[in-house]
């Protein structure tokens, strides 16, 4: 008996000498004064950004959001109630005001129970550990990742008070199904403020965290109630909530959902707020843009609206049905580049104008061979029907006789980015490699509705503007039911189907942008850009408070009479005689820099196709 007591006796002794060994070890190793080529150092920028406060009002100078420095709707930890604060306390770190950035003993608690599971199934981080493992690390379970997060906790705990790393870390934890922060979470689950939560709301969003696919609210609800309680049950053992409390919220708690949100001219907000620039937010045309993507969002694709004021150039109101973080999100603009890198360089450089003839037939370019949409080919047509029609072939043509360097430069003025493998004549149907953002897209069209803000001439934006406004009375945009409107429509896909839609459509006051997408797959059949994204341009801007009226003609473009028969069987753009009958006329508008005469070729002329990359085959 004496023997198997020593045995235990000196074990214990044994173990404790392990254990204390270890949190020695543990201490040093974690110590951030320690240096080491181990462990990389901390970066004080990220955890800044998180805790920046940008503040965001309407044109009536009322307060909308708070938005941080990675552009997410942000809490303040001052307004927000103080059992929402208790609930994430109690659940996940009940030591978190006392302790310094780790807790030892419980480290070793899960230690232990691990090594009992024989598996690594509980962890033992704090709220200060999560937060550095959120902001700075990957999820990957190694030893390594570990030590990492220990002396990053302890570092931010040497740096900021205890209320600025609880604030950081309900900003930046994730709750499931695309969302960042509590604020966000709150609007989402329950469509209303995070300073507004309720002890039952506060403690089911502390549920989420553990694991938000298992305690998804939506899809999981049963098994989120159950972890709620849970956390109801944890600070009623702390006495941060009375028995009455408990029992009152461990009842179901309703969920209010709301799909629609703002998020995406938050992001917009927050670059320009980096950028040391102001936005100006319309607030009542943003909530006729959500009313109406209400009655459009579908659970099969993600939709997305981005509405710029044409004078100023700036985005007034953006929103998207999803709360995955879709600003910058670059997308391939399939057809809505053509008039930037076609027909833009076209009429520049006097190579076209709205009334040339081109040449709508099958044809390969060296090895690239595009195809009209469904193989269908309209052989003479004029450059406006080419546009309004979107014939790839014409503007395939185009971009080879303009040069793809020359065309290139000019779609960079309006926004565009390319790579340094963005060089063939694919560019002209969409083929980039990075693709462009929506609010990008956009902003280009609102430079052509502003006359070409200088980067194409005052005549040649207003040609161009006329050329879109065909796409609305003739072309892909007819849904569109003011016919003073100008569009272009584009649709993206392979042979599998179609991955992304658009209609950029604009007036003399808004240009409106709506991209529906797929992230995960393919659009369903029904949804191209001449459909459900035109059907939503046509919504929003036959809107009383979007309306606006036709575009003034400069005075230096003008009507001139063109003779029909020289278009008709000779293809020439031909200035009608003074004998030419009225039933042999056609009138069209013309830049006074680009007159017609009678030295229009037949067809442009094409050079040596065999130093063009193929990009992509894609079809609008």
């Amino acid at each position: 008996m004496d023997k198997a007591r020593k045995i235990i006796r000196v074990t214990v002794a044994i173990a404790l000498i392990i254990v204390l060994s270890m949190a020695v070890c543990l201490f040093i190793i974690t110590d951030p004064n320690v240096k080491t080529n181990v462990f990389p150092d901390f970066n004080r920028q990220t955890l800044e950004e998180i805790n920046e406060n940008h503040e965001i009002y309407d044109e009536q100078h009322n307060k909308l959001w708070t938005i941080n420095g990675k552009g997410t709707l942000k809490a303040k930890i001052s307004e927000l109630n103080e059992h929402t604060i208790n609930a994430f306390i109690a659940i996940e770190d009940k030591k978190f005001f006392s302790h310094n950035g780790y807790d030892l003993s419980r480290i070793i608690s899960a230690t232990i129970r691990n090594i009992s599971a024989g598996s690594a199934k509980e962890g033992a981080s704090t709220i200060t550990q999560q937060l550095a493992k959120n902001t700075y690390l990957s999820p990957e379970k190694t030893f390594s990742r570990k030590i990492t997060e220990l002396r990053y906790a302890r570092v931010i705990e040497k740096l900021y008070d205890k209320d600025e790393i609880l604030e950081a870390y309900l900003n930046s934890v994730y709750f499931g199904n695309d969302i960042v922060g509590i604020e966000s979470a709150s609007q989402r689950y329950f469509s209303k403020k995070a300073s507004e939560l309720d002890l039952g709301e506060s403690a089911m969003l502390a549920a989420v965290i553990n694991n938000p696919k298992r305690y998804d609210p939506i899809s999981n609800n049963e098994a989120t109630e159950k972890r709620k309680r849970l956390v109801l049950s944890e600070m009623r053992e702390l006495n941060l909530i009375s028995k009455n409390d408990q029992e009152k919220y461990s009842e179901k708690t309703e969920l209010k959902l709301t799909v629609v949100n703002d998020g995406l001219f938050i992001g917009y907000a927050s670059e320009q707020a980096r950028s040391g620039k102001s936005v100006r937010f319309a607030k009542d045309v943003q909530n006729v843009i959500k009313s109406i993507l209400y009655r459009f969002t579908s659970a099969d694709y993600t939709t997305a609206i981005a509405v710029v004021d044409v004078k100023s150039g700036k985005v007034t109101s953006a929103t998207s049905d999803t709360y995955f973080d879709i600003y910058g999100l670059k997308r391939s603009p399939g057809s809505t580049i053509k008039p930037f890198i076609s027909y833009a360089p076209a009429l520049e450089s006097k190579t076209i104008t709205p009334l040339t003839p081109l040449l709508d037939t099958p044809m390969k370019f060296g090895n690239y061979e595009p195809k009209n949409y469904r193989n269908k080919y309209y052989d003479w047509t004029s450059a406006k029907d080419c546009l309004a029609l979107s014939l790839n072939i014409p503007a395939v043509k185009l971009l080879e006789m303009n040069g793809v360097e020359y065309s290139k430069k000019l779609c960079n003025k309006f926004g565009f980015e390319f790579t340094k493998s963005d060089n063939g004549l694919a560019l002209a149907l969409g083929g980039m490699q990075n693709g462009v953002d929506l609010i990008t897209l956009t902003k280009a069209y609102a430079h052509v509705a502003n006359g070409g803000d200088g980067i194409i001439s005052p005549e040649n934006a207003y040609l161009l503007t006329k050329m879109l406004n065909e796409t609305v009375k003739t072309g892909t945009a007819t849904a569109i039911e003011d016919k003073n409107i100008s569009a272009k429509t584009g649709t993206v896909g392979n042979e599998n189907g179609n991955t992304d839609a658009y209609c950029i459509a604009y007036n003399k006051k808004y240009a409106v942008g709506v991209w529906c997408g797929s992230l995960k797959g393919l659009l369903p059949d029904r949804v191209t850009g001449g459909e459900t994204p035109t059907e939503i341009c046509n919504e929003i801007l036959k809107r009383p408070e979007l309306k606006s009226g036709a575009f003034e003609r400069p005075k230096t473009v003008l009507c001139v009479d063109i003779d029909a028969v020289e278009l008709e069987k000779r293809h020439l753009v031909v200035t009608a005689s003074a004998s030419t009958p009225p039933k042999n006329r056609i009138s069209g508008e013309f830049s006074v820099y680009n007159l017609p005469d009678k030295k229009t070729d037949e067809d442009l002329s094409f050079g040596d196709y065999e130093n063009f990359k193929i990009v992509d085959g894609f079809v609008d």
